[in-house]
């Protein structure tokens, strides 16, 4: 696929479309304004992390790349995007970086707990002078 020609649009999620009246943007709200997408032009959409995540970096510090956050919607809600998306033409991009992790995700819990397997996921080094590392 040759991307050079499309326009792809992307989506800070919890501030883009509240739908439920809660204050933060969710993926309900990306649905309901697709028409208004799709007469942009856009072809893929390009969403800011939706899983599950304690938020301390904007939800790139997800805890489970199998669950939705709640704040965001249901799985169902995903689904239901993917499915209005290519209706009207256009693709949904995922911002998915896995080598972050939050210190709530299960392989980071394990690591800590010593398991040499999980161990090797992650560096593990000591702040200087007694302040925590970079």
């Amino acid at each position: 696929m040759n991307f050079n020609d499309k326009v792809i649009y992307q989506i800070y999620v919890k501030s883009f479309m509240d739908s439920n009246g809660d204050g933060l943007g969710d993926i309900a709200g990306i649905t309901s304004r697709l028409s208004y997408l799709e007469k942009l032009g856009v072809d893929y959409l390009w969403l800011t992390p939706v899983f599950v995540s304690p938020m301390n970096d904007n939800g790139y510090d997800v805890a489970d790349y199998r669950k939705i956050d709640p704040s965001f919607g249901t799985m169902e809600d995903l689904e239901n995007l993917i499915k209005e998306a290519k209706k009207r033409g256009m693709g949904i991009m995922l911002d998915m970086v896995f080598n972050h992790t939050s210190t709530a995700h299960e392989w980071f819990q394990k690591a800590l707990q010593g398991d040499p397997k999980y161990k090797d996921y992650y560096i593990f080094k000591k702040g200087l002078d007694g302040a925590p590392p970079t």
